[in-house]
């Protein structure tokens, strides 16, 4: 077993941490001022959203310069300390690695297009006008068509999946492959644990003289064409073979967002050059509002519903129970809080302890995004012309033209956009909640939860945590088998097992007392959060309640 099989990741948005010299954004050295805390609540793994060189269109997404850390997040001799001191503490650090697209502000992009001659060109996906147009109709992530004219010939077109100032790699190019990889093998030299591939199913397109068939817009999102292709594992077991062989416990974590089950055991396979683990967009066990069809699905009004969580659960434990280990997570920085996206029937600590035991004592990796641990809610803007991300840009055009009011696409904005989950760090009860001495790159309302708060409370969320990942560290709960239990719709509940241990978890997802008959066991609790009664048969549980339990076998 790989280290990467028993880790607990914590996902820092770097410019979100901590800011250490006031310019409102934070930095390498917020980070390593954080790393006991880090270790404490007993995190093993950091994952860092990307620090590398960048205009930040896409928010550090549009690398310029992979070989050097942003400016304003530090330089590489911050980079060298928060190494080794990780490193000290026996934390690992995994890197965010963009390699579906440059900044058109790379070298390599910046040559292509100036230099008629440049062995760059094939870098990146061109196509020519095609009667005067586009040449086809695929729709962009970020809107519009994915193809935009070449600053120096009008007749000709580049790829951008997303921006268009986020130019697509070609992929088909070994070149591409090759310089990727040294990448890769540069900061494995400077001491990397591994790294997370963003938006890796893109890598691969299909023939670009396809149109899309898909009907409502003059480029429609298809992903058909480019997501989860035949050659993205061609491409992704020589990339991962290179970083493999220079670390071979290099822990490789694919970002897969429209991945289904069975796509992730294909990405994951232990004989084939594959990724350790991937994490899609789609498993948080959400149902959606569809009422009303002018609000896009990323927007729309969502709850938690019990059988669909239970349902995705079983299905990838299932497929992947002799490939790979499912990820464990409740969300992360493209997509709005847990807390405020799932319109939870109550907003208490008690509920929030049950979604944290729920998920993580299952089998998989958990990744918790920072700020979690203390329960922390998204930012609330005031106004819609407060967001300037260009998903939120378009929903404000589409919904005022037909004629919804400004205070109702605030509220969806508020539940669901990205931004609001990339707020600082809430560390004290200072005005800037101990980020920053001035005001924060990203900054509205936030609520009163801090880390300081927190540690003077022993009932609080964060001291929950704290014994949760501990508890996660058991056998049972690392390596154990696991096997949902079939109960009434209003409980979730599972076992965990070793040869010689067991683990037992029960939550009560309701506002009702529940009774649980307890499988035949000398069960004996080891964490729980309010109003949990046990006897030698039955568990009691308070409205929203849940119980960890373990026995010899």
């Amino acid at each position: 077993m790989n280290w990467y099989n028993k880790a607990i990741v914590y996902q820092i948005y770097p410019k979100s941490f901590q800011d250490t010299n006031d310019d409102g954004i934070g930095d390498l050295k917020g980070i390593i001022k954080h790393l006991n805390y880090i270790k404490d609540m007993g995190f093993n793994t950091i994952w860092l959203n990307p620090i590398f060189v960048s205009p930040q269109i896409d928010n550090g997404y549009d690398v310029s310069n992979y070989f050097a850390i942003d400016p304003v997040l530090g330089n590489m001799d911050d980079f060298s300390k928060l190494m080794a001191k990780a490193h000290q503490l026996n934390l690992h650090i995994i890197l965010d690695l963009p390699i579906n697209h440059t900044s058109d502000q790379h070298p390599w992009f910046k040559d292509a297009i100036n230099n008629k001659n440049s062995i760059f060109k094939d870098y990146y996906i061109w196509h020519d006008q095609v009667n005067g147009h586009e040449p086809n109709n695929w729709g962009s992530f970020f809107g519009g068509s994915v193809w935009e004219k070449s600053p120096q010939n009008s007749k000709e077109y580049y790829f951008h999946l997303f921006d268009k100032r986020m130019p697509d790699l070609n992929w088909k190019n070994p070149e591409v492959q090759k310089s990727m990889a040294d990448i890769a093998k540069f900061w494995l030299e400077k001491g990397v644990d591994g790294f997370r591939l963003d938006a890796f199913i893109h890598i691969a397109k299909a023939n670009l003289d396809q149109n899309s068939l898909l009907t409502g817009a003059d480029f429609p999102i298809d992903d058909t064409f480019y997501a989860k292709l035949p050659a993205v594992k061609d491409y992704l077991a020589s990339f991962i073979k290179e970083i493999k062989a220079v670390k071979p416990d290099a822990f490789i974590f694919g970002e897969a967002s429209s991945a289904k089950v069975r796509d992730a055991a294909e990405y994951t396979r232990p004989d084939g050059n594959c990724c350790d683990v991937v994490v899609n967009s789609d498993n948080y066990g959400e149902v959606y509002d569809d009422s009303n069809p002018d609000i896009p699905k990323f927007f729309q009004p969502r709850k938690l519903s019990l059988d669909v969580l239970k349902e995705t659960y079983v299905t990838w434990e299932s497929v992947l129970a002799d490939i790979s280990l499912p990820t464990l997570t409740w969300g992360n920085h493209d997509i709005s809080r847990v807390l405020d996206r799932l319109n939870l029937p109550i907003q208490t600590n008690q509920i929030t302890k049950l979604l944290a035991m729920l998920l993580f004592l299952q089998r998989g990796v958990p990744v918790i995004y920072y700020g979690e641990e203390i329960g922390m809610h998204g930012l609330k803007y005031k106004q819609v012309s407060d967001f300037t991300d260009q998903r939120a840009i378009d929903l404000i055009r589409q919904l005022r033209s037909k004629s919804m009011p400004d205070s109702q696409i605030l509220q969806l904005l508020n539940d669901q956009d990205e931004m609001t989950a990339r707020g600082p760090m809430q560390w004290d009860s200072s005005k800037y909640r101990g980020f920053s001495k001035v005001k924060p790159w990203n900054w509205a309302l936030t609520d009163a939860t801090n880390v300081d708060q927190e540690m003077q409370q022993p009932e609080s969320i964060m001291a929950f945590y704290r014994e949760l990942l501990q508890l996660k560290k058991h056998a049972c709960f690392t390596v154990g088998n696991y096997q949902l239990l079939i109960t009434n719709p209003k409980i979730y509940a599972y076992l965990r097992m070793t040869a010689s241990k067991q683990g037992l978890v029960v939550a009560n997802f309701s506002d009702q007392k529940q009774i649980f008959d307890l499988p035949k066991a000398k069960w004996q609790k080891v964490l729980a959060n309010d109003g949990v009664k046990i006897t030698a048969s039955t568990i009691e549980l308070s409205p929203w309640g849940c119980c960890a339990l373990e026995s010899k076998r």
